[in-house]
């Protein structure tokens, strides 16, 4: 099924693709769905939701991967507005150019800035940069060099020490300065590489990231940490993962159709949220 997790105080937003898009806003301690919506058909009769991301206010963003946009919705599922410029129908040139959402399937937002990860192949403009009224800002730049590619990133994360990109095809975590600086980027495996598809950052630095349906963890320096024994024996098969401001991992696993959550110290919380069980909206 896959899909996207986000965490903001005590709502969690779940994404994920059920023929069309979902999203499920969930109240955390209570471990139960608050409201859910689909997101509308594109003009192929088809929507996706591969990505999400929850900003200060509540408002949650999706990233529409079929229809190359990224939704924002009011807390409970109003409608506010579309970011993105499409893709031209034919040529691959256009595809990469700023502002240009070519499949994005991972949303990210810090203040006023939206970040979008896009692409199926290898792009300059693999991460777009969005101010939150849709003016298209200068992308980043794949390990600081404006003529380097992204390797279609699946992942994004921001905090307040800026911006991690999970570069999926390069099988790198790289990180930025809020300002868009580049500062390193770090192999997801000592020997080849892991192709990373979700990330978080704690407050010490340290990078999650979920390769091949596993979470593994870096240190700030780059690295290999071994995840806490919980999480490596409860999770199967994970496709995002987020952390909250008190440090609880939360993995979206099974594909995308639960939610556990892992304590500050490692140790497994349970199964926080079933998403088979609640089922896809209708509308």
């Amino acid at each position: 099924m896959g899909g996207g997790i986000a965490v903001r105080g005590n709502l969690m937003a779940v994404a994920f693709s059920a023929a069309k898009g979902h999203v499920i806003l969930v109240d955390v301690e209570a471990r139960a769905r608050v409201t859910a919506w689909r997101l509308p058909d594109g003009e192929a009769g088809w929507s996706d939701a591969t990505g999400v991301a929850m900003d200060e206010r509540y408002h949650v963003f999706v990233a529409d991967a079929h229809n190359d946009r990224v939704l924002e919705y009011a807390p409970f599922g109003r409608f506010v507005r579309a970011f993105g410029v499409p893709p031209p129908e034919a040529g691959d040139a256009g595809r990469d150019r700023p502002g240009v959402l070519d499949k994005p399937h991972a949303v990210a937002v810090r203040g006023d800035l939206l970040y979008v990860a896009c692409g199926e192949q290898p792009r300059r403009r693999g991460v777009q940069r969005l101010s939150r009224r849709g003016t298209v800002l200068r992308p980043l730049a794949c390990r600081g060099d404006a003529a380097a590619k992204f390797g279609a990133p699946r992942g994004l994360w921001a905090d307040a020490e800026g911006v991690v990109v999970a570069d999926t095809l390069r099988g790198e975590l790289s990180e930025y300065r809020g300002d868009g600086a580049f500062m390193r980027a770090s192999r997801t495996a000592p020997a080849g590489s892991a192709r990373p598809v979700g990330v978080a950052r704690d407050t010490a630095g340290n990078c999650w990231f979920v390769a091949d349906g596993v979470v593994r963890r870096l240190a700030q320096a780059g690295a290999a940490l071994p995840p806490p024994a919980a999480v490596a024996g409860e999770v199967r098969d994970a496709v995002a993962i987020a952390l909250d401001a008190a440090g609880r991992l939360y993995v979206l696993d099974r594909h995308g159709e639960r939610v556990l959550r892992f304590g500050a110290d490692g140790a497994f919380d349970g199964v926080w949220f079933d998403v088979a069980t609640v089922g896809a909206p209708k509308s």
